[in-house]
């Protein structure tokens, strides 16, 4: 009896919590006979019992076979073949009744697997050790009988051949499980292989950027060689470098060529070649799409001028060329062209109008400086005065001033020393030729006492006579300078002129008080308005005396031991006194025009005050977008307007500081010259999505992904073309989601290619800047690789019931067993219905019940 319920099981079981309800019956039942009573019951049990599906069940059990697989291709180095060969210590090892594989390419069975595992890969021409196809080993291996199977798998996982997914259900349905065994960690192989070469996709034109190279040592020592880099094709480092084992990454910064796309590729070399057995992997290539900068063309006035401003164009991302107006190139090419405080006379009337002609293309111009720039002469009746929004105003006619000068000249004996003398006169006749005709000229002799040689006048009138006059000095007597100065004084008030000077040339010791002749020179200063300079002749001179005498009469002091070049520091001597600063109007405080489309968005509304303008006018039809208000009265500071198909800003200051040097120490001015730089910029149509594609090699296929980061094109379609070795072709990107593009190249041939990709929106095609991509090598190649190929080998153990390094419970032969059911319901059926005849016999027949 427990026998035959051992083999007995029901498929749903929980029917039979139905039999609870048979109390049920017997209390609906109770006034029946006891058989009838029992009869129902079965009947309802029987029911019950086949909707419970009732089974009998039998078993049978098979030997479960064991296969071991050897991978024997290039790409295992000979460190993991040696751990194949002895990995028995607690992983599985094939005995005499177990199958053995070794393959490549192909798989054959094989008994002197050991063997095989020390001989030369090049040598297994049986198995082609050239690739590694997985697909081909369980092809053998479904052609064999039948048979519940634990196949132990040796390898690393990487494919260059075939593809084993395609059999995964049939593998699974032949009961085959694969257990992948791997070392705990990869073997040391001889091999350097440069992994990476890391670049931005895209750069700006003269910017630097960052390459990174990783170069993995799968050496356990270390390996010495030479890393070099090129850039398209050319030299560009070159570095000795030891590598440890495992990865390591180097820097370097570069600037990308002119063009399109810059290629950059490193490559290793090792100085001892049996370090790295495998040099196809030595090499990596990176591209970079180039964007060229905007050119912007700078000229100014003076070298060395303008270094605020080429710095803050600079800092806008610029490519700036500085430039005098002598050494200029042609403007073609230029978006803006900047003159800052150049001169008109140093250009060309050719060269101006084509810096017209360049704006009225639709490119930009900006003027900004002070005299050279916006004097009312500087380019009028020239191309660049159209151009301007201002027009200079017309200053009023200054008023002609002349200038009076009194020569003291001493004619004491001592001046016949080295000619002394002749020299003194010859200052005085060039003193005479410098002057205008409109300017005074007298010359005063002394020795103990003054003598008049030349007295005050014109030298519209002394011009034919003067130098007569002069020659009359005769040197004799002692040195006296109060008396012929004070002559010298008397005849300098006596006219008038705009400047009046005193000039003193003298080689001795005056006689009286020092003390009377400054305070001489001081009043003549102060209340004369005359100027006193002196020229102390040779050592014998007065130095001390005539040194103050200068400094308090305000002029200029000279000590000449030569008595030669006299006329030349006489002359230096009539020149103004240079003042240490022009004199500033300002402050003057800017004020932001209402309506400005150039300062429009601009977040500063507070401006640095300027100490001094360019006084112009605004043209009609330009904007006034900064002002100053200077006595009750409007002046542009900055202006702008629309010339032809371009723009043109007036920027009535220079930035080297004069009036300027609030506006050059303002925290806002890098950001007020962007905007105006951005305002002149040509209107370039860029409809070219922000976006990011890159390739990149899995699965041995290249694939080109696409990433789009605007809403308005992450639904367009968009076309790829890929030109380079094997010639052109062309096709779609597959939608993978919304904003995200995949597509596997039609590359199969290592070498470089170019990628143009074309965005269809609406019925307009919009292409993207070019990508570069080279395939250094062929992928298929039996090359050992860092890392186990873990992602497949997990799926091949998953899909088939097996896990990676099995634990020893799961490498034991055992039996399978087979379990059969065969389904019962039928005979329960039957049974039930023979019950039910039987009642209603009873129920008739026997005891002649009612229905």
């Amino acid at each position: 009896m427990k026998t035959l319920f051992a083999n007995f099981e029901f498929a749903k079981p929980y029917f039979l919590w139905l039999l609870l309800a048979l109390p049920l019956l017997w209390f609906r039942f109770r006034d029946r006979r006891l058989a009838v009573l029992i009869a129902r019951t079965v009947i309802l049990a029987l029911v019950i019992l086949t909707l419970a599906d009732p089974q009998s069940t039998s078993e049978q059990s098979r030997r479960q076979e064991r296969i071991f697989a050897y991978d024997l291709s290039q790409s295992i180095p000979p460190g993991m073949r040696q751990w194949m060969k002895s990995s028995t210590n607690g992983l599985p090892a094939p005995n005499r009744t177990d199958r053995v594989y070794v393959f490549g390419s192909s798989a054959m069975e094989s008994s002197n697997w050991r063997e095989l595992l020390d001989r030369d890969p090049a040598k297994l021409a049986g198995i082609e050790p050239q690739k590694t196809n997985l697909e081909n080993l369980f092809n053998s291996l479904l052609a064999l009988p039948a048979a519940p199977r634990n196949l132990y798998l040796f390898t690393d996982g990487w494919e260059t051949q075939g593809n084993i997914e395609r059999l995964l259900p049939a593998v699974a349905a032949a009961g085959i499980k694969i257990y992948p065994i791997l070392p705990p960690q990869r073997p040391a192989t001889a091999n350097v292989a440069v992994t990476k070469l890391l670049a931005p996709s895209q750069g700006n034109s003269g910017e630097s950027l960052n390459l990174k190279v990783v170069i993995d040592n799968q050496n356990d020592q270390v390996v010495e060689g030479t890393l070099a880099i090129t850039r398209n094709g050319q030299p560009l480092k070159t570095d000795t470098v030891k590598l440890k084992p495992g990865n390591q990454t180097f820097t370097y910064q570069t600037t990308p060529t002119e063009g399109v796309l810059t290629s950059y590729q490193a490559t290793f070399s090792a100085r001892d070649r049996a370090s790295d057995r495998y040099p196809i992997d030595n090499r990596a290539l990176a591209w970079v799409t180039v964007r060229a900068k905007a050119k912007v063309l700078l000229i100014n006035g003076r070298s060395g001028a303008g270094r605020h401003l080429e710095e803050i164009l600079k800092r806008q991302g610029l490519e700036v060329t500085v430039r005098t107006a002598d050494s200029a190139p042609a403007p073609t090419g230029y978006k803006v062209v900047i003159f800052n405080n150049a001169e008109r006379e140093r250009f060309t009337t050719n060269y101006l109008a084509a810096v017209e002609r360049n704006v009225s293309e639709g490119n930009g111009f900006i003027m900004l400086g002070t005299d050279a720039s916006f004097a009312s002469a500087s380019y009028r009746q020239t191309p660049i005065e159209k151009l301007l929004p201002v027009e200079p105003k017309e200053p009023p006619k200054p008023e002609e001033k002349n200038r009076a000068v009194v020569l003291v000249i001493d004619k004491s004996g001592s001046m016949r020393d080295d000619n002394r003398i002749v020299y003194a006169k010859e200052a005085a006749k060039a003193v005479a030729r410098q002057l205008k005709d409109i300017d005074l000229l007298g010359v005063v002799g002394f020795d103990d006492s003054p003598f008049v040689v030349v007295y005050l006048e014109t030298m519209s009138r002394l011009r034919g006579v003067i130098n007569a006059q002069i020659d009359r000095l005769k040197p004799g007597g002692q040195t006296y300078f109060l008396p012929a100065m004070l002559e010298a004084k008397r005849q300098l008030e006596r006219v008038n002129a705009s400047r009046k000077h005193l000039i003193l040339l003298s080689d001795g010791v005056t006689r009286g008080s020092q003390g009377e002749l400054v305070d001489l020179v001081s009043m003549m200063k102060t209340d004369s308005k005359i100027t006193v300079s002196a020229v102390a002749i040779s050592g014998e001179a007065d130095v001390r005396i005539m040194k103050r005498l200068a400094q308090y009469g305000g002029g200029l002091f000279h000590h000449v031991v030569d008595p030669s070049s006299l006329p030349q520091i006489v002359l230096e001597q009539l020149q103004d006194k240079p003042k240490d600063e022009p004199q500033n109007e300002g402050p003057l405080i800017p004020f932001q025009e209402r309506g400005s489309e150039l300062l429009a968005g601009f977040g500063q509304r507070a401006y640095p005050s300027v100490l001094g303008i360019m006084e112009t006018e605004l043209k009609r039809g330009a904007q006034q977008d900064l002002l100053v208000q200077k006595q009750e009265r409007r002046l542009p500071l900055l202006a702008s307007w629309r010339y032809g198909r371009g723009k043109s800003v007036a920027f009535t200051i220079d930035l080297e500081g004069r009036w300027s040097r609030n506006w050059i120490a303002w925290g806002g001015l890098q950001d007020f010259w962007g905007r105006i730089l951005e305002w002149l910029s040509p209107p370039e149509e860029n409809l070219v999505p922000a976006h990011e594609a890159r390739v990149s090699f899995a699965e041995n296929r290249s694939i080109l992904d696409l990433s789009i980061y605007e809403e308005g094109s992450a639904n367009s379609q968009y076309r790829f073309t890929i030109s380079g070795k094997g010639g052109k072709s062309e096709g779609t990107l597959d939608k993978l989601a919304p904003g995200h593009y995949q597509v596997a190249l039609p590359i199969s041939d290592p070498g470089d290619y170019r990628i143009d990709l074309l965005e269809q929106r609406s019925g307009r095609k919009i292409p993207f800047p070019p990508i570069g991509y080279t395939l250094a090598y062929d992928k298929s190649s039996e090359v050992p690789l860092p890392e186990f190929n873990t992602r497949l080998l997990a799926r091949l153990a998953q899909a088939t019931g097996g896990e990676i390094n099995p634990k020893s419970a799961g490498t034991e032969r055992t039996d399978i067993v087979s379990k059969y059911y065969q389904p019962l319901r039928q005979p329960f059926i039957i049974l039930a219905f023979c019950f039910f005849l039987l009642e209603v016999a009873l129920r008739k027949l026997a005891f002649a019940e009612p229905d």
